[in-house]
């Protein structure tokens, strides 16, 4: 295929991706600015403005991509713009509820799918660790695959940790899609946080072969994830990371894979 593969970030993990002959939204959430509930108690979510109409990221898309069915990843609205029969694909625990929200074409991928050029395998990981990696409930990573385009592991809320390793092994991504807002809980994730954070970042890029290049996003929207693009940045700084290889978009930006 001749086709580009594009990542536009859309805000936090919302991303839209043109991929194989696809346009697919990953992990919807379309709220305005505060509206959604405060997951620290401090800040209604989303702490930012969406930077383009909702018109704008649901144009083209012809499937849903859900990581995991937490709030900031797919909340109310979302059923109110987007077609009830559109090809959603979810992990199995998820699958039930999003077909009670009325959509209608949903389909869990147990462990690969494949649509025409594109194969979605699922990738395991945790959404933290003991008690709260519990609370939080199954999560899931993707990885897009398709000849003579880049291959792009989308870690969703996964740690980095043994099995994501593994599945950057298995696979052999050239982009990682990271949520690196290093989100916590302070009553039930005192010593660490459910989502990489900065640090967890740069041990990644310390572990990863170098021709892989991480996408940062999850960021600077969502009250408990306290690592923003900025402290990521100094980050990076401090630990003398290769640019080149960390990606930090900023809301409504595309990135072309090559």
């Amino acid at each position: 295929m001749n086709e580009k593969a594009i990542i536009r970030l859309v805000r936090s993990a919302t991303l839209k991706i043109n991929y194989a002959g696809h346009t697919i939204l990953i992990d919807p959430v379309f709220a305005d600015k505060g509206t959604l509930q405060s997951a620290l108690g401090v800040y209604k979510n989303p702490r930012v403005h969406l930077v383009m109409p909702i018109s704008d990221i649901t144009e083209g898309v012809d499937m849903v991509l859900l990581t995991h069915n937490h709030i900031d990843h797919y909340e109310p609205s979302v059923k109110q713009h987007l077609p009830k029969d559109i090809p959603f694909y979810t992990q199995p625990q998820d699958k039930a509820a999003i077909l009670k929200d009325g959509f209608s074409n949903v389909e869990a991928i147990e462990e690969s799918i494949t649509l025409g050029h594109l194969t979605i395998h699922r990738a395991i990981g945790h959404h933290g660790f003991g008690q709260i990696g519990q609370m939080m409930g199954p999560v899931s990573g993707y990885v897009l695959m398709s000849e003579g385009l880049p291959t792009i592991y989308i870690m969703g809320d996964c740690k980095w940790e043994e099995c994501t390793l593994a599945t950057v092994e298995k696979y052999r991504p050239n982009y990682i899609v990271v949520n690196s807002g290093g989100a916590v809980f302070p009553e039930f994730s005192k010593t660490d946080c459910i989502i990489p954070n900065e640090q967890e970042v740069m041990a990644m890029l310390d572990t990863l072969p170098p021709h892989i290049k991480l996408i940062t996003v999850h960021m600077d929207a969502i009250d408990h994830c306290q690592t923003t693009r900025a402290i990521l940045r100094n980050e990076a700084r401090h630990h003398g990371t290769d640019m080149s290889r960390l990606i930090i978009p900023e809301d409504g930006e595309s990135i072309t894979l090559k």
